[in-house]
């Protein structure tokens, strides 16, 4: 017997709980069912943002629009053209570690990824990156998917994330952008006042997602059958208020500055940007399941820059809906129910507004303390928050810390991974350590709590066993 995602075993007795959770590796389950959004979610959208979750309403005033001529699209969400054809003949997936701790299932050992695996730090990408431009990697998907696929055979890990960028949406609005070598990514056409907006959008719903990021589709799934079920493919994407910023980000300019100066003084503008984003962050997330992902995350890496009650304007209300158009869209078109996670990073004052959402898991960085976000987030899988400076740290201290990690998680519901990203400067062979300590160390922790009769996320008092006695209260 095993709960489902928002099931639990609230009406069983303490005895019978703490056995259910020896017996089958429970993960940490309180709460009931909810619905999609509760009352006090709404009432903090509505009331501070004047959006809804769902239906954000249409923005004022005409976008630009661009037909594309490809292949014969379907109506998708809020209009965007997506496509009803989705890969099928992919390998058999050996290992699903990743998807059964998103999803809350019991897991014998806690999964382990990281943002930016594949990326500057490994000598093995750094010859690709260098003989073709980070450009061509990025646009060609034989390379695209080499270059994930590398730290799946280096370490093993749990999990692959697609080597792209969040940019990539950008020219599908208007914005256009570069990348050179030593050069921080710039929009060419940066926006920068109302003017801009009216000048420079492109209306998403008017575009052939196929046709603009065909390349991307297919990295998706070259890297799928590349992979060989070693580990699950995870698709990603920026958030909308993400990529506002990068769309200010002119070159030589600070786009997160400017972003928040934006929303001052044009605010009906920035509304305009990021509900034409939000409805093509979902069409793009969708298609990349029907490309062949496993996962989906949404990335709101300058969320925290916003004020909390800017946030609850200006990135909240997308991130909610995004999570419930890409799952209502995944039903739609009979593709699979694939975990989400949202990355909300820098916005610990308002991570219980997740709650409710329809995102199965929750990225904290480095800042969230994993007993409050337990305690706020009952029912979703938490990922994190390891502090990547300690991967300077020696072999040690990096065992050590991770162990002190995983006794403020627990080993069920849980993904390992970092509160950020890897740095270009860390050591190959100490991420090697990192992610060899999540496995040994979660796996002591599961047999040892065989024994004592429970298994499952930390309590209140920061013990696994404390866990269980939280259960057996509530019941």
């Amino acid at each position: 017997m095993a709960p489902s995602r928002r099931g639990g075993y609230a009406a069983l007795g303490p005895a019978a709980a703490a056995l259910l959770f020896s017996s089958a590796f429970i993960a940490y389950k309180l709460g009931g069912t909810v619905p999609s959004h509760g009352a006090r979610l709404q009432s903090v959208v509505r009331g501070s943002a004047g959006v809804a979750p769902r239906g954000v309403p249409a923005a004022t005033g005409a976008l630009r629009s661009r037909r594309m001529r490809g292949c014969a699209p379907e109506r998708g969400v809020q209009g965007i053209k997506t496509f009803a054809g989705a890969e099928t003949s992919f390998p058999e997936l050996k290992n699903d570690l990743l998807l059964r701790a998103a999803r809350g299932e019991p897991t014998e050992r806690v999964p382990v990824w990281i943002h930016r695996q594949a990326g500057r730090y490994l000598p093995e990408f750094m010859d690709i990156a260098m003989e073709h431009g980070y450009m061509k990697c990025f646009n060609t998907p034989e390379l695209a998917a080499e270059l994930t696929v590398q730290p799946i055979e280096k370490y093993g890990m749990d999990a692959a994330i697609l080597f792209s960028d969040i940019l990539v949406l950008l020219p599908v609005m208007g914005v256009e952008w570069t990348m050179t070598a030593g050069v921080e990514p710039y929009a060419v056409n940066a926006i920068e006042t109302d003017e801009d907006v009216e000048k420079t959008m492109i209306d998403a719903s008017t575009v052939d997602l196929k046709e603009k990021l065909g390349y991307v589709f297919e990295s998706v799934t070259i890297t799928r059958k590349k992979l060989k079920g070693k580990a699950p493919l995870i698709g990603f994407s920026g958030a909308p208020w993400t990529l506002l910023t990068y769309m200010m980000h002119g070159k030589g300019q600070n786009g997160r500055d400017n972003a928040r100066e934006f929303i001052v003084k044009y605010p009906d503008s920035a509304k305009k940007i990021l509900e034409n984003a939000s409805n093509l962050v979902s069409a793009y997330l969708i298609e990349k399941v029907a490309a062949g992902a496993q996962m989906l995350q949404v990335f709101d890496s300058w969320a925290g820059i916003l004020s909390e009650e800017d946030f609850k304007t200006f990135s909240l209300p997308y991130l909610l809906r995004i999570a419930e158009e890409v799952k209502a869209g995944l039903k739609e078109r009979g593709l699979p129910d694939v975990p989400m996670t949202v990355f909300p990073r820098g916005c610990k004052h308002s991570i219980s507004l997740f709650s409710q959402s329809a995102y199965d898991c929750v990225a904290l960085d480095e800042g969230v303390d994993p007993a409050d976000a337990r305690r706020e987030l009952p029912g979703k899988t938490l990922q994190g928050n390891f502090e990547g400076k300690h991967i300077y740290d020696s072999e040690g201290k990096i065992r050590e810390e991770v162990d002190a990690m995983l006794s403020r998680f627990g080993t069920q519901s849980y993904i390992a991974n970092f509160g950020y990203a890897v740095e270009k400067d860390h050591d190959p062979d100490k991420i090697g350590v990192f992610v060899d300590e999540v496995r040994k160390e979660s796996e002591r922790m599961n047999q040892k709590s065989r024994g004592e009769g429970s298994v499952g996320a930390s309590g209140d008092d920061g013990s696994v066993v404390g866990n269980v006695r939280q259960i057996a209260a509530a019941t």
